[in-house]
């Protein structure tokens, strides 16, 4: 039978139909395109809202006066994509006042390293780094998160309890656009520790350097040639002193304290900071001792060693350590900390227990005299002892009715936790945590944190089996068969 014969004009008509058509499919497919683009609607379809930001990060966002750049430096962290992912909301809201830059030091070495010298930071840390003008501050990725230790007697792995993103990253936002950094002085003239030591053991130049990432500001004070705390201090730090203040010292650091001041207090068991009458005024007693506790040597020997490192294991529910609970904070050379009783001092009532020893520890009065301490009832303090604690005055009220936040002190039994030497992560958080506790910058925000919801999922091990073999071998044999019946078909 001839085939049928189509016209030269007829051909040429369905030609330029087919172009027609695919020309105006491009079309449709283009203008959906760019409705899409143009009106959508987003949903945060993570379990609890994981992603979604708060009114008040999205007000933050919008009223950017400058553009804030967000460098994201991270290497195999396991909040890789919940960062992302919250990032991506930043941007959203924040338009082109959100700047995002992603630095992978394996991928892209020479700016990973630039910019580590530049802002002075080691490439294994995971980081997000937030910079506005001249100023940034740096979070770490294990800031973004609280953990369950609740499991860890068992034998497993910490789980993540709650994911704190928008909190730290909208805290770090207003902290670089606060625009000057917080100022932090450390008391000198007595023997305290040196914030400008990076080479000495006992110098604090490392934990200087990790403040400075925190949008703050170390400085050094002598009171001897100022007289008087500056009015711009936020906090002042007395670290360790192995001498005295003189009267008019102690006069300068009273007065500070009257006018709504902010005081971190570190003495171990050979400091003498002279604060000790006043801190009691304020419900906090440093005591005499060194805190101590026997512990048996391993490998079966059975023999017995002292411990002299103190051990922080109880924390109590209070933003300033929060974060810490679960975790060991570890303090050399510690004295101990009591609570005044005294009813008739109304601060008593303001102060809180922050660090506690498990019960093995105890406050050795005579460590200087007895070479090989052991625990004596009623000369001894038994444990278990507090390691730190805080006195918070509450809101006050300021000016114009405005309420300001009172007087806050804080003492720990030790200062040489945070020495060049000593320094570990649980020991600069717990510090760093004091500092922001002091400035109220968390308590300010009041963002909660998001709870991460985790679901497991039951299988019997018979509808295991039963997927299984549907997955792995009814369907292949299922194509296995269309083909070959496909194929014979086509053979006929």
């Amino acid at each position: 039978m001839k085939g049928v014969t189509v016209s030269h004009p007829l051909r040429f008509q369905l030609r330029i139909n087919n172009i027609l058509t695919i020309l105006l499919m491009f079309a449709i497919v283009w203008i959906v395109n760019y409705l899409g683009y143009k009106y959508y609607y987003r949903k945060d379809f993570s379990k609890g809202g994981m992603y979604t930001l708060s009114s008040k990060t999205i007000n933050v966002l919008k009223s950017l006066p400058e553009p804030v750049k967000i460098i994201v430096c991270l290497t195999n962290s396991k909040l890789q994509s919940d960062i992302d992912n919250l990032l991506k909301e930043y941007k959203y809201y924040g338009g082109n006042k959100i700047i995002i830059e992603h630095i992978d030091p394996a991928l892209n070495l020479e700016r990973a390293e630039a910019l580590a010298k530049r802002l002075k930071f080691d490439l294994q840390e995971n980081v997000i780094i937030f910079e506005y003008k001249n100023f940034h501050k740096f979070v770490n990725d294990n800031q973004l998160v609280e953990y369950d230790n609740s499991v860890a007697m068992f034998g497993q792995s910490p789980s993540i309890k709650a994911f704190k993103g928008e909190q730290q990253f909208t805290a770090a936002i207003l902290s670089v656009v606060e625009g000057k950094p917080s100022k932090v002085y450390f008391l000198t003239g007595h023997g305290e520790r040196n914030i400008d030591n990076y080479n000495q053991p006992g110098g604090y130049g490392i934990i200087a350097t990790q403040i400075r990432k925190e949008n703050m500001e170390p400085l050094t004070l002598n009171l001897l040639e100022s007289g008087a705390v500056p009015e711009d201090a936020a906090v002042v730090v007395v670290a360790g002193p192995k001498n005295p203040l003189s009267p008019s010292e102690i006069q300068a650091i009273t007065h500070y304290l009257d006018s709504k001041g902010k005081l971190i207090v570190l003495e171990g068991s050979n400091s003498n900071s002279g604060l000790e009458p006043l801190l009691s005024k304020y419900g906090i007693i440093f005591q005499n001792d060194k805190v101590v506790a026997i512990g048996r040597l391993v490998g079966g020997l059975g023999g017995e060693m002292l411990i002299d490192k103190a051990a922080g294991t109880h924390f109590a529910d209070h933003p300033a350590v929060k974060p810490m609970i679960g975790y060991t904070l570890q303090l050399p050379d510690c004295r101990s900390i009591a609570l005044s009783t005294d009813s008739s001092n109304p601060n008593v009532k303001k102060v809180t227990a922050l660090v506690k020893t498990p019960e093995g520890f105890w406050g050795e009065v005579n460590w200087k005299e007895e070479e090989r301490p052991k625990y004596d009832p009623g000369v001894d303090i038994p444990g278990p002892l507090i390691l730190a604690a805080v006195y918070d005055g509450g809101e006050v009220p300021g000016k114009e009715g405005i309420h300001v936040f009172g007087t806050r002190i804080a003492a720990v039994g030790s200062s040489s936790f945070l020495a060049n030497q000593n320094i570990k992560p649980d020991g600069v958080d717990f510090f760093i945590n004091l500092l922001n506790w002091m400035l109220q910058k968390e308590m300010a925000l009041g963002i909660a944190p998001k709870s991460v919801q985790e679901f497991g999922l039951s299988i019997p091990a018979s509808q295991r089996q039963t997927v299984a073999m549907i997955c792995l071998v009814t369907i292949p044999f299922a194509f296995l068969v269309l083909g070959v019946g496909m194929y014979f078909s086509r053979r006929r």
